[in-house]
C-alpha cells in the first residue's frame, strides 16, 4: 500500500517540527532564565530553531532542493515573520492571563506554537516549497 504524499509530508513536518520545537524551547528557557524577558527570549528561541527548520523542511519534508535557496529563504523568512508574530502575540496574551513564572511562560510559549504550526505547514507547502 502506497502512502500518500501529504501523509509523508505531515509526518516529516511533525518530526522536523518536534525537533525544532525542542531547540526553540531549550533556547527560550535558557534566555528566559538569564534575562526574564519573555518576548526577547521567544524571538531568540524561534530564530535559532528556524535555521534547523528551514534546512530540514527544504531537504527532507518538501524535498525542494531543486528550488533556488535565496528565493526559498526570502519566502521562508516572510512566512516565519508572520508565524512568529502570531506565536509571540498569542504567547504574550496567554501570559497576561497567568501569573508570571517559568511554568506560565512555557504554557504561553506552547500556546503560541499551537497557533503558529498550522500557519507554517500550509505556508511552506503552498508557497515556500511549492512543487
Amino acid at each position: 500500500m502506497k502512502i500518500p504524499k501529504i501523509v509523508k509530508k505531515i509526518f516529516f513536518f511533525g518530526a522536523t517540527g518536534g525537533i525544532a520545537t525542542l531547540i526553540d524551547l531549550l533556547f527560550f528557557n535558557l534566555f528566559f532564565i538569564i534575562s526574564s524577558m519573555f518576548v526577547l527570549s521567544r524571538i531568540l528561541g524561534i530564530l535559532i530553531s528556524m535555521i534547523f527548520n528551514f534546512t530540514s523542511n527544504r531537504n527532507i519534508t518538501f524535498n525542494a532542493r531543486k528550488g533556488k535557496v535565496p528565493n526559498q529563504a526570502i519566502k521562508f523568512l516572510i512566512l516565519y515573520g508572520i508565524s512568529m508574530g502570531a506565536n509571540v502575540l498569542t504567547g504574550k496574551f496567554i501570559l497576561s492571563l497567568l501569573e508570571e513564572s517559568l511554568f506560565s511562560a512555557n504554557i504561553a510559549a506552547i500556546s503560541g506554537l499551537a497557533v503558529s504550526i498550522p500557519i507554517s505547514f500550509f505556508g511552506l507547502m503552498f508557497w515556500v516549497f511549492k512543487e
